[in-house]
């Protein structure tokens, strides 16, 4: 889906109550995924309930519920979680950005796309939701890039996850950096989310759309 300039992210409601049998399954499936991960965090993380051109509407979640969906797809028929993503298209003077997941990753490992990318988080308790500040966030993070370094250009198409549900939100980001400065701050200060970076020089696309390991909504975010 396009989307319009000034789109808008609005909270709606609070997060539902459950009934006490989902939430001990859902604890069980965390507490699973705990022992195996023992770094993961259960923060506040978007779900979007409506997805326009112009405005999306949804509530505050948490990520324990989001993963025992993903782990038990069946669970949406309770929970209705469409997890909101931002999905930077960064592109350099030498072209655009991929980055392949690294492959210990919960989600997608071994997966090209473009960074930076993360789900819509309550970082500082913050009850409002601004997908440029999210995206400059996951900017630093992951690719070790500063927002004085980047322009953000905005949201511009929604693609939704078939299998997880998750809505991707894609913004376009740009920077003067080459991209060897590019890889560079992010071999330097990077938080190791990909294990290689690329990058697609204009004209050039059609190399990696044809890829299985390109994911689709990154596919699109190139077309």
């Amino acid at each position: 889906m396009a989307l319009l300039p000034g789109l808008t992210v609005q909270t709606v409601r609070p997060m539902p109550t459950l009934p006490p049998e989902i939430d001990a399954r859902i604890e069980a499936i965390w507490q699973a995924r705990l022992a195996l991960q023992p770094r993961l965090f259960n923060g506040r993380v978007f779900t979007a309930e409506q997805v326009r051109a112009g405005r999306i509407a949804g509530h505050w979640s948490e990520y324990r519920r989001v993963l025992a969906q993903m782990t038990q797809p069946e669970l949406f028929k309770v929970l209705r979680l469409n997890p909101l993503a931002v999905n930077g298209v960064l592109h350099t003077p030498d072209g655009t950005v991929l980055g392949r997941r690294e492959a210990g990753s919960t989600y997608l490992a071994g997966c090209w796309h473009t960074p930076p990318a993360g789900s819509v988080e309550s970082r500082l308790g913050e009850d409002d939701v601004d997908l440029n500040r999210q995206i400059l966030a996951e900017a630093e993070e992951e690719l070790g890039l500063p927002p004085a370094l980047l322009t953000v250009h905005g949201p511009f198409r929604a693609v939704r996850h078939p299998g997880t549900r998750i809505v991707d939100i894609g913004i376009r980001l740009s920077t003067d950096l080459p991209f060897a400065d590019v890889r560079h701050h992010w071999k330097e200060t990077g938080n190791g989310e990909y294990d290689a970076l690329a990058v697609v020089p204009r004209g050039r696309e059609a190399e990696w759309t044809a890829r299985a390991d390109l994911l689709p909504g990154a596919r699109l975010f190139l077309m």
